[in-house]
């Protein structure tokens, strides 16, 4: 099991918690609201960044298999083996889920999601909230490509 799976689980306590202190406050709790946005924010920008390690070391040790072909197309893998570090994040998904052309989609809107929360601030949109069930979803990616 990845890290993901810890951080499903500590994501799931968190809320558990902030969930009852909401219950057992009987006046406004909108600072709590507030705090749960954060940490749904925090959490999603946790799991994107595991993930991420995984999908460059997952990647990156498929070029260097790749690299070691006894055809023409080695030349190219060689060449993608030695500039691998300047590699956006979306070029190793499409290297690691080339053929499913569903998970690549929901990578693709997910990472725009990160970027925008990441770089611009923005929050997570409504049907970004239910991170325990998309950190689950990281986590079968994972063990699809980790086989």
């Amino acid at each position: 099991m990845s890290r993901l799976g810890e951080t499903q689980r500590a994501y799931g306590q968190l809320v558990k918690l902030l969930d009852q202190e909401i219950r057992r406050r009987r006046g406004s709790s909108k600072e709590l609201e507030r705090f749960r946005e954060t940490l749904d924010l925090a959490f999603y920008l946790l799991g994107w960044s595991q993930f991420e390690y995984l999908v460059t070391r997952e990647a990156g040790e498929f070029v260097k298999e790749k690299a070691k072909l006894r055809t023409v197309e080695r030349y190219a893998w060689e060449h993608l083996k030695e500039n691998f570090k300047a590699l956006k994040v979306r070029r190793k998904l499409d290297l690691l889920f080339h053929d499913d052309t569903e998970a690549r989609g929901k990578l693709s809107k997910n990472y725009e999601l990160r970027n925008e929360a990441a770089h611009e601030n923005k929050p997570l949109p409504q049907e970004a909230r239910n991170l325990s069930v998309w950190l689950q979803e990281l986590e079968g990616l994972i063990e699809r490509f980790s086989r």
